[in-house]
């Protein structure tokens, strides 16, 4: 397909576009005036917030309409998490957190990481929801009662909570001596997470469905990452970082939870855990709740991938893209440093280039989620603020 791309170059690639976009941000409560509502300029987009235009290629063709929602100040990390109905966004309003926090490294972290606040998306003109806490990081998954939150602490440990999105105090639901971090919620309340004793530095998987808690030890030599579920509930995929060698691997948890995935795929030869970090914790979008695979930033490629752990073969998006969304059986929004496209969504073991993906618009806007049915939330960095907005979709036919 293509060479591996260095270490060094994907680093440099994925670290531009979290310094530019993939920013977690939010108004500290502390400021005195409401949100303002920017329209994206004309070098941005090029159309009005209330005008419609159709983008056609060979390949693809969107009818769109861009709406401004509302700007928030920006800590420039984290995007923002989105409630399953698109009305709420967790948003990272301040943060401390290195990347020795980032990555719950033995080394130790920042015990007041940061703090969280919920933006209303339907009225602009609606003030910050608070969460109480001044510890905080925004987790990597939402449901329809809240949104996950870590907590580093002063003992060297690590809680994980959920918020409502009537904001107020996290409930915990991991709270002890351990270091317990990268949890993700599955689609029938299951919780996973990875977590280690303080002085140790490989990292367990824990699976919890009910009151039942099982355990994946270590892999050999390695550590577990970036637990995540597929869409049924029934596949749990991991990261596994040994040796400098990164890849994704599958466990059946239909039933009970074995010791070994029954597939993994190499995404890397020349990994840390930095890497590892940058190629799932910060990805907000996906693919239908039909789409069982997983949906990645592959290191080796630079772009966004997606891997059928059924038949172990992956497929590539456009060259560059940092985030992608499904937007109807056919066809996928994806971003990248320089825009947002259209493009067809990808056939496993091909990859699509850079040629069949059509743009929206020509800047750095980043889907996280659905609202309305055919709407996607964006959002776009600009001198300290992330703006937000909506962009009602209306796909052609094939």
């Amino acid at each position: 397909m293509h060479n591996e791309v260095s270490r060094c170059q994907v680093l440099l690639r994925v670290q531009r576009i979290q310094r530019l976009a993939i920013c977690a941000l939010a108004l500290a409560s502390g400021c005195a005036s409401a949100p303002r509502v920017v329209a994206p300029t004309v070098a941005d987009a090029e159309l009005s917030p209330s005008t419609t235009r159709p983008i056609e290629s060979v390949e693809s063709r969107i009818r769109f309409r861009f709406v401004p929602v509302r700007s928030v100040a920006s800590d420039g990390f984290a995007l923002p998490m989105l409630s399953p109905d698109g009305c709420f966004a967790a948003v990272q309003i301040s943060s401390t957190a290195d990347w020795t926090t980032l990555l719950a490294s033995v080394e130790g972290g920042v015990p007041d990481a940061g703090r969280i606040a919920i933006a209303p998306l339907g009225d602009a003109s609606m003030s910050l929801i608070d969460v109480i806490g001044n510890d905080l990081l925004l987790g990597r998954s939402a449901d329809s009662q809240g949104f996950l939150v870590e907590s580093p602490r002063f003992d060297g440990a690590r809680w994980i909570g959920r918020v409502p999105w009537q904001g107020g105090e996290p409930a915990w639901l991991i709270a002890d001596e351990m270091v317990n971090a990268f949890a993700a919620l599955g689609p029938a309340g299951e919780l996973a997470w990875c977590h280690r004793r303080p002085d140790t530095e490989r990292f367990s998987i824990s699976l919890k469905r009910g009151d039942l808690i099982e355990v994946i030890p270590p892999p050999e030599d390695g550590t577990w990452m970036a637990p995540s579920f597929s869409s049924d509930g029934k596949t749990l995929f991991v990261l596994r970082l040994r040796d400098g060698v990164l890849s994704a691997c599958a466990f059946p948890i239909a039933q009970t939870l074995g010791s070994s995935p029954i597939v993994s795929t190499d995404l890397s030869w020349r990994a840390d855990a930095r890497m590892a970090y940058q190629t799932l914790i910060p990805l907000r979008t996906g693919g239908e709740a039909t789409d069982l695979r997983l949906y990645f930033f592959h290191p080796r490629f630079g772009r966004m991938a997606i891997w059928n752990s059924s038949n172990n073969r992956i497929a590539l998006a456009s060259p560059g893209s940092v985030a992608v969304m499904s937007v109807s059986p056919y066809q996928m929004l994806s971003a990248s440093a320089e825009r947002l496209s259209v493009e067809p969504l990808i056939v496993e073991g091909s990859a699509t280039e850079a040629k069949h993906a059509t743009s929206v618009i020509d800047s750095l806007w980043i889907p996280i989620g659905r609202c309305d049915g055919s709407g996607v939330i964006v959002v776009h960095p600009r001198h300290g603020f992330l703006d937000i907005s909506r962009i009602e979709l209306e796909p052609a036919s094939p």
